[in-house]
């Protein structure tokens, strides 16, 4: 028997298998590389604003795990695992009660009421290529007392991924990469069985790990490198190189990149007639909007203005 399917046989892609799941249109994901060898972490939005008949189907088994962050009002979501209803807060289907579930068991819920969820997903092995990345134990799953808590912290984050995914394909990918790895901590801390760790290590990079990455950076200013990406030019980890870029520059290296990216686009500000949209481009910014606002952030004033008061100098 054929085991891979058809000849041109495409399997269904993470957000389309989602929204067949869950009777949607589409399903806005965002995918984040914390472990290079590990499956990506996936932050999606699953939005149902008109009541169906029926429940969710379950996705095929596996050892991973998500949590379920309502953004409205869900009073009764009537999660089960393998059919059978389990018992929850009954404050979890309230805004930011986040509820951890395990795929393993194949949850399902109910699609007769409302829902707008973010959906932050992870995997066993994600989570134990992490932890040793870190130099910490090994952590045997994740544990949520009781079933439904209040999580500020996943609350905020949640509502941040909300707005991002309403553009997902103009976000950088550093962005999302330093997103993940801040996701990843949080969880790991409060969520982490047996999360027992070691001294925490401070670390940093090397001399010439730092001119790798300031070269790689000046050869794809106009790229979206990912986290990654730019942990491969020094041999390490995603996360220990997150960390010990920020520990040596004392920024995030999607930081880094935006400033580097003004940089040159002072430079051609300043030695060019190029339209503000032309440097837009050429300096890796999805579009002139997107440049105007970060030079205004980091600069203080406008491309357009500070060319003009820098060329009349």
């Amino acid at each position: 028997m054929n085991e891979t399917g058809p000849i041109g046989y495409e399997p269904p892609s993470f957000e389309a298998t989602l929204a067949k799941s869950f009777s949607l249109q589409n399903v806005p994901t965002l995918r984040a590389g914390v472990a290079a060898q590990s499956p990506a972490v996936m932050f999606s939005r699953l939005t149902n604003v008109c009541a169906q008949p029926g429940r969710s189907l379950a996705v095929k088994p596996e050892e991973a795990f998500i949590f379920q962050v309502p953004l409205i009002a869900n009073p009764d979501p009537d999660i089960r695992y393998s059919g059978k209803p389990i018992s929850r807060s009954a404050d979890a289907g309230k805004p930011g009660w986040c509820c951890l579930l395990d795929l393993r068991d194949g949850p399902t819920r109910r699609l007769d009421k409302p829902f707008d969820n973010i959906r932050l997903y992870l995997s066993q092995r994600t989570i134990d290529e992490f932890v040793y990345q870190k130099g910490r134990r090994r952590i045997h799953g994740l544990v949520q007392e009781g079933f439904g808590e209040w999580d500020p912290v996943l609350f905020h984050f949640s509502k941040t991924l909300a707005s991002i995914l309403e553009q997902p394909s103009e976000v950088n990918s550093l962005l999302v990469d330093a997103l993940a790895i801040a996701f990843f901590e949080h969880v790991i801390a409060r969520y982490g069985a047996s999360a027992s760790s070691g001294p925490v290590r401070r670390p940093a990079l090397a001399p010439w790990q730092m001119r790798r990455i300031v070269d790689f950076f000046e050869a794809n200013l106009n790229g979206n490198p990912s986290i990654v990406d730019l942990a491969s030019q020094c041999d390490l980890s995603a996360s220990y190189f997150a960390e010990a870029f920020k520990q040596t520059t004392g920024i995030s290296p999607h930081q880094w990149l935006l400033r580097r990216r003004i940089e040159r686009a002072k430079t051609q500000l300043c030695g060019t007639d190029a339209s503000l949209a032309a440097i837009a481009a050429d300096c890796g910014f999805f579009d002139q909007s997107h440049f105007s606002r970060v030079f205004v952030r980091l600069v203080g004033c406008r491309p357009k203005d500070w060319r003009q008061h820098n060329r009349t100098r």
